[in-house]
């Protein structure tokens, strides 16, 4: 187990014990790290999409179309529930840290380049690392092994650290991750090879300069053959990472979400499709 993790661990079990304690200066920080974070989800914020170390680690086609201004996929009230749950976890992750035997440092605002800037949630043992709060799925898939992390960073985490690392003339840390479900907590370290952080680093100011230029939209990604116990359906539906963008239903004309239509489970699975085939004649192949 990471030594900061342990101690983390170690000064929880201590307060269900009532046997640690809070400052009132670190109370008072967590309070006001949570009301800037209600006044950001809450009040009406002057949005200008710019590229930034959150987004950088995106596919360009996703960046392009934010840029554009195109129509974001609807989201359900539950999403900004979420968010706010993540900015409290994350100003309660860090009062943890400051109260426990952690070389723990708050995070800064700094400027990458002249044109791209960036601010850390916080530095331990003088490297940089970052606070996220996932879902049971993500924590045990993204955030306990680095091998997860790097086959389902749809959200560019490599990326937005690596660029953090770079801008704070810092060493590269990794993730401290909260399940929002159960209070679990880990430390995932960045694995990533020297020239891995560079490349990362390259490949985000080659999409700076793609915008800036407004080169031509081209997609990232095609649609897959969706396959039912390990043969093909004949439909087509979208990968993990289009499935999560965004710009989906703007980017693909006639897309459907829907459960699969193969499938005889009570439950089955959610997918996005491009195309169906018609369903008689799937299961008499299948039959």
């Amino acid at each position: 187990m990471n030594e900061n993790l342990a101690k983390v661990i170690a000064y929880l079990e201590s307060a269900n014990k009532g046997e640690s304690s809070m400052s009132e200066e670190v109370i008072d920080k967590a309070g006001e790290d949570f009301k800037q974070a209600l006044r950001k989800q809450f009040q009406a914020q002057d949005y200008k999409f710019k590229p930034r170390p959150s987004n950088l680690g995106r596919p360009l086609c996703q960046l392009q179309m934010e840029a554009a201004g195109a129509r974001k996929a609807d989201k359900d009230y539950s999403f900004k529930m979420r968010v706010t749950f993540g900015d409290a976890v994350e100003a309660i992750l860090k009062a943890v840290l400051a109260s426990s035997d952690v070389d723990y440092k708050e995070g800064n605002r700094f400027d990458i380049t002249d044109k791209l800037s960036g601010e850390t949630d916080l530095y331990t043992d003088n490297n940089v690392d970052d606070i996220k709060s996932c879902s049971p799925w993500a924590f045990r898939n993204k955030f306990l092994n680095f091998v997860g992390m790097k086959s389902h960073d749809t959200f560019g985490y490599l990326t937005q650290l690596h660029l953090y690392a770079f801008g704070a003339k810092k060493k590269v840390g990794g993730w401290w991750a909260v399940n929002k479900s159960s209070g679990e907590i880990s430390y995932l370290q960045d694995e990533s090879t020297d020239d891995e952080v560079q490349q990362s680093v390259d490949d985000a100011f080659v999409k700076v300069k793609a915008l800036e230029n407004k080169e031509a939209f081209k997609r990232c990604f095609e649609d897959e053959p969706e396959t039912f116990r390990k043969k093909e359906t004949g439909n087509r539906i979208l990968g993990e990472v289009c499935s999560w963008c965004d710009f989906k239903f703007s980017c693909w004309e006639g897309l459907e979400y829907k459960p699969q239509p193969i499938s005889s489970a009570r439950e089955p699975r959610w997918l996005y499709y491009t195309h169906t085939e018609d369903q008689d004649s799937v299961k008499k192949k299948k039959s």
